[in-house]
């Protein structure tokens, strides 16, 4: 098993999140043996998310030690290969909603907040990723066109960041004790329920950037032969925090353990197959079209509407993949080749290493303090 069944499982994960088949089925089970009152269903679609962006982390940092020099060029081919694989297909799909929901007439439908602030932001990704650090202004979360995506916004910051950052190991402990810090101060700030949770520190940069940087530091321990027995223990630990009730444990330290039981199963899973590159191929494409799939045989009152978008959601990702992915794949990649064609590729320091690790620093502060300070007001 690889990292391509890994993805595999988180996806699906997200998908049960969305379509709501642990909450239908094994939630009231947990409930009835537990109580309610000492039951929270914390969502098997959160731990996936910050499982996934460990995972993130760690193939990003590969990819700048493996594919590119650091050097401007090297930089400028990393960040092209990024725009190719993250916006055009986002781009097409949140079109085909935008329109999908402006002709939909069927009873009940609620049309997305269309208005030309959310459509830019949406389209650009980036400011929402910024303004994300900031928890009182982090509203770009709910309503996206295309819900899932709230996440990409994330993404795309870090991939700014990642020629600068993730080649620097003492960058990255910096980081991960600065944020340490931020979850243990708003631990005792925060709210202490799901609802404020989620909206005050696991929809924000600062949680994101915490599982990123966890699992861009992990590259470095990669080779550490991590033990069965460990395996299993983490995979156990993984299923718990999915399907435990976190009225028994904080909600952030939860989340901490989650990025470090998930971190684990990152450098563990070093196996590779052709069919774990096709699952790693099919992720992005599932993420994004599971849900307005699903929404739409809601709609329209398809039967069993959920398994038949699971089925119609990968039957639509294999051929996204095959006809719409591979051929971008294929250009990137001879764009690369081109730009990094004679380039010196020796590690030579990357410029303006200074300018956009101490603005990035200053924002994590900045928005930590300021975050802290409205906590402190409720």
């Amino acid at each position: 098993m690889g990292l391509g069944f890994f993805r595999l499982v988180l996806s699906i994960w997200v998908i049960d999140h969305h379509f709501g088949w642990s909450r239908t089925y094994i939630e009231p089970r947990l409930v009835e043996r537990l109580g309610v009152e000492n039951f929270g269903y914390l969502g098997i679609g959160h731990i996936a998310v910050m499982a996934f962006f460990v995972l993130s982390g760690y193939v990003i940092t590969w990819v700048m030690n493996n594919k590119y020099p650091s050097t401007v060029t090297g930089a400028k081919a990393f960040l092209m290969g990024r725009f190719i694989r993250i916006y055009p297909l986002y781009w097409t799909i949140i079109t085909i909603i935008a329109i999908v929901f402006y002709f939909t007439t069927a009873p009940g439908v609620e049309r997305p907040q269309l208005e030309i602030e959310r459509i830019i932001g949406d389209y650009l990704l980036i400011p929402y990723g910024i303004i994300g650090f900031f928890w009182f202004f982090n509203r770009f979360a709910y309503g996206m066109i295309d819900v899932p995506a709230w996440t990409l916004p994330y993404d795309m910051v870090f991939y700014l960041i990642a020629p600068w950052v993730v080649m620097r190991k003492g960058i990255l402990v910096l980081i991960i004790v600065l944020e340490l810090v931020y979850v243990a101060a708003v631990s005792q700030l925060g709210p202490q329920h799901f609802d404020g949770w989620h909206e005050a520190y696991f929809t924000t940069g600062h949680a994101t950037l915490l599982a990123f940087c966890v699992g861009a530091l992990a590259y470095y321990y990669r080779n550490i032969e991590i033990p069965q027995s460990v395996i299993v223990a983490a995979t156990l630990g993984l299923l718990y925090f999915a399907f435990a009730p976190y009225g028994l444990t904080s909600l952030y330290l939860n989340h901490v353990l989650v990025i470090a039981v998930s971190v684990v199963l990152v450098v563990a899973l070093k196996k590779r197959s052709p069919l774990d590159n096709l699952f790693s191929e099919l992720t992005y494409s599932t993420y994004l079209l599971h849900l307005p799939v699903y929404d739409v045989l809601l709609w329209y009152g398809v039967p069993y509407a959920s398994a038949v978008a699971l089925i119609g959601t990968y039957v639509l990702s294999f051929a996204t993949v095959k006809y719409f992915e591979a051929p971008l794949e294929a250009r990137r990649a001879a764009l690369t080749k081109a730009m990094l064609q004679g380039q010196d590729n020796a590690a030579t320091p990357l410029p303006g290493a200074k300018l956009v690790i101490g603005g990035f620093l200053a924002l994590i502060v900045v928005s930590g303090i300021s975050n802290l300070w409205q906590f402190s007001l409720l």
